[in-house]
């Protein structure tokens, strides 16, 4: 998993990092956040459904705005929610936005992403049907909040370092997706294992380094605390990765929003999960 270099001041955040290391659990994450903005106490849940797929879907009366709306969720990809309008009288729904909450082991990236799609609900007395109807658009980043050990960036500055790192992100997950043999990444712990050995070899184990990987004559630069070696960037990765991989700033994205990377390289996958039928039980 990542490597942890950053060590956690803070007895709150430090008890919450104990939490989430020993369960692994990024819903807890997700909690924290939501109790420490107030968001968690925002909603009144109206009632909620689950189908195949790990789907659920929360019918919600959001307080502060006053008005339902659907909250839409994936167990393979806790953290993630979509939201969409509530059905018209037609059943037609519309993808208004993504929240995404994602920790890391000194605090968390939080943002909501504007989005554009329909789909068809159709609500019955113990069920529902769900059906997704063409593609879903990422529009851009609206808002957010990013917590660094005991600072919290809000408002503009929050958003332009998100928007920042998601543009860094963009420009690694397509270029993941140029690569030839891909594996079926089933879990963040295979898409780590599998791309950190490529992406950072001087942080794996010599045993794990890549074919290509080799320090012959090699030139090295010093960022983030690391020697990277230049020779292998230049070799591997197109110009606008290499600035980013030799500044360290592939490095801390890895760390501080890896789950981030994974929704975005996944993101085809999450939107084929959606864009479906589905006949989801009422359970509350």
């Amino acid at each position: 998993m990542i490597e942890q270099r950053i060590k956690t001041t803070g007895w709150s955040l430090g008890m919450l990092v104990c939490v989430l290391v020993c369960s692994g659990c990024t819903s807890l994450v997700e909690k924290a956040g939501q109790v420490l903005d107030g968001s968690l106490f925002a909603e009144k849940t109206l009632g909620v459904y689950r189908g195949p797929e790990g789907m659920e879907l929360r019918y919600l009366e959001v307080k502060r705005e006053k008005q339902e709306k659907i909250a839409i969720s994936l167990s393979a990809y806790p953290g993630l929610h979509f939201w969409t309008s509530p059905p018209d009288e037609n059943g037609k729904v519309f993808v208004q936005q993504l929240h995404f909450l994602g920790g890391n082991y000194t605090g968390w990236n939080e943002f909501t992403l504007d989005l554009t799609g329909e789909a068809t609900l159709i609500l019955h007395r113990n069920s529902l049907l769900w059906r997704g109807q063409g593609p879903i658009e990422r529009v851009q980043i609206s808002g957010g909040k990013i917590r660094r050990e005991q600072k919290r960036l809000s408002g503009e500055e929050a958003l332009t370092a998100l928007q920042s790192r998601y543009e860094r992100i963009a420009a690694l997950s397509d270029w993941m997706h140029t690569q030839e043999d891909l594996p079926d990444f089933t879990s963040q712990e295979d898409f780590d294992a599998y791309w950190k050995p490529l992406l950072m070899p001087e942080l794996v184990q010599p045993k794990q380094r890549p074919a290509t990987w080799t320090t012959e004559a090699a030139a090295w630069v010093k960022a983030e605390d690391v020697s990277w070696n230049q020779d292998y960037t230049a070799a591997v990765f197109p110009e606008t990765l290499q600035v980013l991989r030799n500044s360290g700033a592939l490095l801390r994205d890895w760390e501080e929003a890896f789950s981030w990377i994974y929704l975005y390289y996944q993101w085809d996958r999450i939107i084929q999960s959606i864009s479906q039928e589905y006949i989801l039980t009422k359970i509350k």
